[in-house]
């Protein structure tokens, strides 16, 4: 973080505490941790959908293998029928993963952005007393 000036006069007042001087009431600052948290949360959902798609190509190649071994349409049947079933499921269960996601990732952010709120507020009144 970066160094916060605290000059102290000769009353012993701090001298320099303005609002926006400590590091982490920085606006800049501030943007930039919800910048990468919103990255880091962006690069999460990443690594799951591409997850969710080696899953799906690893079911294609085996679907593939399935049919070039098939000697008797029954098979092919078979084969086609158990891949289009577990496809739905699949994409149903990532579907709901996904729908659920949203609120998980809003309620976490809201208590984050409610807890250092607070802080800044603090340290506002704080700052304001030493300045008067």
């Amino acid at each position: 973080m970066a160094d916060t000036r605290k000059t102290v006069s000769g009353d012993g007042v701090n001298a320099s505490l303005t609002p926006f001087e400590m590091a982490y009431c920085n606006p800049m600052v501030l943007i930039g941790r919800m910048q990468s948290e919103a990255l880091r949360a962006t690069l999460d959902r990443q690594v799951e959908m591409v997850d969710f798609l080696r899953l799906r190509v690893e079911k294609d190649v085996r679907l593939a293998e399935r049919l070039m071994q098939a000697r008797q349409p029954a098979e092919v049947v078979a084969a086609c029928s158990d891949f289009c079933s577990d496809a739905l499921e699949d994409y149903a269960r990532e579907s709901f993963r996904a729908v659920n996601l949203v609120p998980e990732v809003a309620a976490e952010t809201a208590e984050q952005v409610a807890r250092e709120a607070e802080e800044v507020s603090d340290d506002l009144k704080v700052a304001s007393l030493a300045v008067v």
